[in-house]
């Protein structure tokens, strides 16, 4: 049924439009009649809206998938735990019940658990150490258009260009019904906490600790690192002080630290005061223990929505990450006030953006951690590591603070130059300011994906305004 039109409004707040139609259905032939009736229309589908990017914004059609959020697992002869996912079932809701079904779970698991299956896999979503969860889709249904009828069908490709494209499409190759990928077994995690002065010490322990994250601590410019290794499946134990853990984790990262940088950032507004925390304070906040063992599904996520926040994340080739790194570290100093270190200076001469940064100079103090998080290379055409002979790093920059301006020029800042001079990717799915200019010579697949996009979309129906900014007015 065509309900009324709510105001869509996005986790981050940045984002909000009123669609003209607004459809929830509840089974895949709704979405088919859906198609059929707008097929001269422009369509677009939401998921959990925890996106910051444009994505989803239409003023015509917007399709909400919650409904169709089924889950089935089965076994092959082999043993082999598959499950059927429908494309609205949220990843927490798909964890439940994979662990209640099969005592399985999901191949790679980000830190977010709110968004929808087709969502995570629309826009790249990753963890750390692992490939994105796109990578991992075996088989893919959509609803799309025959070209030789012009009707609405089911495609279902669970191999060649068409299963690469869909894997990671942001909504251009159709509407996603449901997914199929093979399951990983339940298992868990020893997380080791480590505070370093370089990031050599970290990116050298690497193998042994394959799904670490590590972050660089704004103004006083150390790093912590949660070292992660996956255990055997038949090492289930927990920790005796794994419950500990996570209340700590809860108490004092999710609910405390975050309140602070909500106090001194936003409310107070002291880049002083928030300089002083982070060379101060945080140091005793942060409990270091060693071989926390817990499973990989409480371990591997945060409470990451309880605050809402506006992220970027800029993905750059693991051989490049150290230079990443000190270039992140001079931007930032130059923004909070500091004058533009030689280094940096002679690095921005090339993109020609030396001016402009040193504008910018003192308009924004940063004031969270900022995250690291290797990818590993994905079987796709335009996630952010598609097409990649080696892994990348996903750098991630948030801010707490209203209005954004200054962070929205610094983000743009960073996601220009460091694609100038790094070839980064920006994540799709988080604040997306680069153009079709910027992109055309990020991937290598454009063109193939766009092509196989008309296959199944010869009207642009799925075509939307975010489309045709970052990828050209006629890219699919």
């Amino acid at each position: 049924m065509d309900e009324p039109s709510p105001i869509i409004a996005n986790f981050g707040g940045n984002v909000r439009f009123q669609p003209k139609h607004f459809y929830a259905p509840k089974a895949e032939s709704e979405v088919l009649d859906i198609l059929n009736r707008h097929a001269l229309g422009k369509i677009r589908v939401v998921g959990a809206g925890h996106s910051w990017s444009d994505a989803i914004v239409s003023d015509d059609v917007l399709i909400d998938l919650s409904q169709l959020n089924s889950v089935h697992v089965e076994r092959d002869a082999e043993g082999n735990a598959w499950a059927t996912v429908g494309s609205g079932c949220t990843i927490q809701h798909a964890l439940d019940e994979l662990a209640r079904q099969a005592n399985v779970t999901l191949p790679a698991l980000g830190l977010i658990t709110e968004q929808t299956i087709a969502g995570a896999i629309s826009t790249g979503t990753h963890g750390s150490g692992r490939h994105s969860l796109s990578h991992y889709m075996a088989e893919i249904r959509v609803a799309a258009y025959d070209v030789r009828t012009g009707q609405a069908a089911i495609f279902a490709w669970s191999a060649g260009p068409q299963l690469r494209a869909a894997r990671c499409a942001l909504g251009c190759m159709g509407v996603v019904l449901s997914v199929k990928f093979r399951c990983a077994s339940q298992y868990t995690i020893d997380e080791t906490i480590g505070q370093y002065a370089t990031l050599d010490e970290i990116l050298s322990v690497e193998g042994e600790h394959p799904l670490q994250q590590f972050f660089l601590i704004p103004h006083a410019w150390t790093l912590y690192a949660q070292h992660r290794k996956p255990l055997p499946p038949e090492q289930t134990s927990r920790s005796w002080h794994a419950g500990l853990y996570r209340l700590y984790w809860l108490l004092f990262i999710d609910v405390g630290l975050h309140l602070t940088i909500k106090l001194l950032a936003a409310w107070v507004a002291s880049p002083s005061l928030v300089r002083f925390f982070y060379r101060w304070v945080l140091p005793w906040m942060v409990w270091k223990p060693s071989g926390v063992v817990d499973r990989s599904d409480r371990i591997l996520v945060m409470e990451h929505e309880l605050f809402r926040h506006l992220e970027i994340e800029i993905f750059v080739p693991a051989s490049r990450v150290r230079e990443a790194a000190h270039f992140v570290q001079d931007v930032l100093s130059v923004f909070d006030g500091q004058e533009t270190s030689p280094t940096l200076s002679e690095a921005l001469k090339s993109p020609g953006m030396l001016e402009r940064l040193q504008s910018l100079r003192g308009t924004f103090t940063h004031h969270y951690p900022i995250t690291f998080r290797k990818v590993l290379a994905d079987d796709t055409l335009i996630s952010m590591t598609a097409d990649a002979s080696e892994p990348w790093y996903a750098i991630s920059f948030i801010t707490y603070v209203e209005p954004r301006d200054a962070f929205f020029e610094l983000a743009s800042f960073l996601a220009e130059s460091m694609a100038a001079l790094f070839g980064a990717r920006p994540h799709w799915g988080k604040y997306f300011p680069l153009e079709s200019v910027h992109v055309a010579g990020l991937y290598p697949n454009l063109a193939e994906f766009r092509e196989l996009c008309r296959q199944v979309d010869p009207k642009g129906v799925f075509r939307s305004a975010f489309v045709n900014r970052v990828m050209g007015e006629d890219s699919v």
